[in-house]
């Protein structure tokens, strides 16, 4: 039955994920996990009683001490798997990942039940749940592992009607209110079950109402009041729609790029501002010194001869030469010179471009044919090499997928690198940024400041906030999501930037190589989307703001809190077995 009930969470909790999935199913998923846990604990405990009050003999049989970790594990390892099989389609290695996940996440419900189990906190045994839940879920934003696809909270990404109030709290919000109906709701149960008191069941059915009634009255409000702010800016997205699994090595570079701009064209107009493209868009691998040697580069500076007032964003991968001083760097890659003097030392990158008629080329270089192999890098000396992109504007991905752009531990483990997924790009842990970089398009009288997100980073919502305070008054999206092929993933991953709108109340266009591309509001409203794996192109005048709401200036403040608390329980509890012991 136990067991039932631990498969019939990750059911529904899978069931009600987006893209297609049943949301309210969200507020009810958790009770049969934590019903199974309830009865575990008062078992225990119950044991525990008749034990110190010398009843062994008549005692109930105590449940095994692991039973809780066993449940928990089989929810969330359904979850995991229902969720994101669609990992499968880009590495076998999907399976760990799955694995990995639903160890940690049972983990945590774990010591959820063993800290309740010895802390005098039975009539609060539900608060201790959700710091831990969300401190996890914090920490699971930040580390070399991150993987935040399943936060709770990401769940309301189709319901962005529900969820206004995302730009106070961001997704830890959502997760707190989760998993707080579903304790009240589980509270009811069993109460109902009891059979107690009329009075107690209609006080606890009011409770569930009002916690669910309350968060989405008040978002509906201010969702049918708050208007998008600012001016408009004319920009065009393309989705040129070429295939990484083979098209993508197959054509060349320069064919890549004019396949995008002959898209484009079909919408620029004398006042379109941007032209927004996905990930690595432009396949050469560019040393930043030499990016004007670049022949799609190139082909993009003369385009924009007939369109002046134009910024092109565009994905490259690019290397960057280090100083011998910075090779203790994390992600340094080293190229032996001649009888091993003069060794090179440089980070590689998931790099965003910005090209426009401010792009000049730097008189010291001189135009040339760009190799694709890292060791034509083996000839320019730390003199030759300029101190930046100059002329260009870049920005490094920061948020690095795991085991495919970050090996965990690489800087301790070296010999990890070597089992990095190989998903295109360049393939190991890559160089990043100190700080979210912010972009600037000047015309005359005119300023607009702008990010581009690059892929995976757009599901951490605390990082985007960076971009914000750093001045971003758009944001740009770039990916690629053909990698998953028509599964729930590239649907689930475009949901997501609907929250990112929200929390920063921030126009977003996003430029995905595959589908799905799509213009959103400040609200979270989808005004403009395209099918999946269709060449297309999309254009809007997108609204510019430049107030930071509550989550955008102090980010997840739920997260950075419950964190010391979750160790302050961790540490009360250890102490407490510890004096039992003795």
């Amino acid at each position: 039955m136990f067991w039932a009930a631990a498969a019939a969470t990750g059911l529904m909790l899978a069931a009600a994920w987006p893209a297609r999935g049943f949301t309210p199913l969200a507020f009810v998923a958790w009770v049969p996990l934590l019903w199974a846990e309830d009865y575990v604990y008062r078992r225990r405990k119950a044991v525990a009683g008749s034990t110190a009050a010398g009843q062994a003999g008549d005692a109930p049989v105590k449940p095994r001490r692991y039973r809780v970790f066993l449940y928990a594990l089989t929810a969330f390892l359904i979850w995991n798997v229902l969720t994101t099989y669609w990992i499968w389609n880009s590495t076998p290695a999907a399976a760990l990942a799955w694995v990995a996940n639903a160890l940690l996440m049972a983990t945590v419900f774990w010591l959820y039940h063993a800290t309740t189990r010895r802390l005098p906190l039975h009539s609060a045994r539900g608060g201790v749940l959700v710091v831990y839940w969300i401190a996890f879920e914090y920490i699971h934003h930040i580390w070399d592992i991150a993987w935040p696809w399943l936060t709770l909270g990401n769940v309301f990404a189709t319901q962005p009607a529900w969820v206004q109030w995302y730009e106070y709290t961001g997704t830890s919000g959502g997760s707190l209110w989760v998993l707080l109906v579903n304790m009240l709701f589980l509270a009811w149960c069993k109460a109902t079950v009891a059979a107690a008191p009329k009075r107690e069941r209609t006080v606890k059915a009011v409770a569930v109402c009002l916690a669910i009634l309350l968060p989405v009255g008040g978002s509906m409000w201010r969702y049918a009041h708050y208007r998008s702010a600012g001016r408009q800016v004319e920009t065009v997205v393309v989705q040129p729609n070429i295939d990484p699994y083979g098209e993508q090595y197959d054509i060349p570079p320069v064919e890549a790029v004019r396949r995008m701009l002959f898209l484009g064209e079909y919408a620029l107009g004398p006042q379109t501002r941007f032209l927004v493209t996905p990930e690595s868009m432009i396949q050469e691998y560019v040393w930043e010194h030499k990016l004007a040697n670049s022949p799609s580069v190139a082909e993009i500076r003369g385009f924009l001869n007939d369109y002046p007032g134009l910024s092109v964003v565009a994905g490259i991968s690019t290397y960057s030469q280090l100083a011998p001083e910075d090779s203790a760097t994390r992600g340094v890659r080293k190229r032996p010179g001649l009888y091993g003097h003069n060794t090179l030392y440089y980070l590689a990158h998931n790099t965003v471009m910005v090209i426009d008629t401010a792009s000049v080329v730097p008189s010291a270089v001189v135009p040339s044919a760009v190799s694709t192999d890292v060791s034509a890098a083996a000839t320019v000396s730390p003199q030759q090499a300029l101190p930046s992109a100059a002329g260009f504007r870049l920005r490094h991905k920061s948020k690095l997928t795991p085991a495919v752009e970050i090996m965990p531990l690489v800087d301790r483990i070296g010999f990890l690198e070597k089992w990095a997924i190989d998903l295109g790009g360049i393939v190991g842990t890559l160089g990043t940024d100190a700080e979210p970089e912010v972009f600037r398009s000047e015309r005359p009288g005119d300023t607009v400041r702008y990010a581009d997100v690059i892929c995976y980073e757009s599901i951490f919502g605390d990082y985007v906030t960076g971009f914000c305070r750093n001045g971003a008054e758009l944001l740009f999206i770039s990916t690629n999501d053909g990698w998953w092929g028509d599964t729930p993933g590239h649907r689930q991953h475009a949901e997501y930037a609907r929250l990112r709108a929200i929390e920063n109340r921030r126009d977003i266009a996003r430029s995905a190589n595959t589908g799905i591309s799509a213009f959103i509001s400040q609200r979270g409203d989808v005004l403009q989307r395209t099918a999946y794996w269709e060449p297309a192109v999309i254009k809007h005048n997108m609204k510019i703001n430049r107030e930071l709401t509550f989550y955008s200036r102090y980010g997840d403040i739920l997260g950075r809190t419950f964190g010391p608390i979750s160790l302050l329980l961790l540490l009360g509890g250890l102490v407490l077995r510890i004096v039992k012991r003795g």
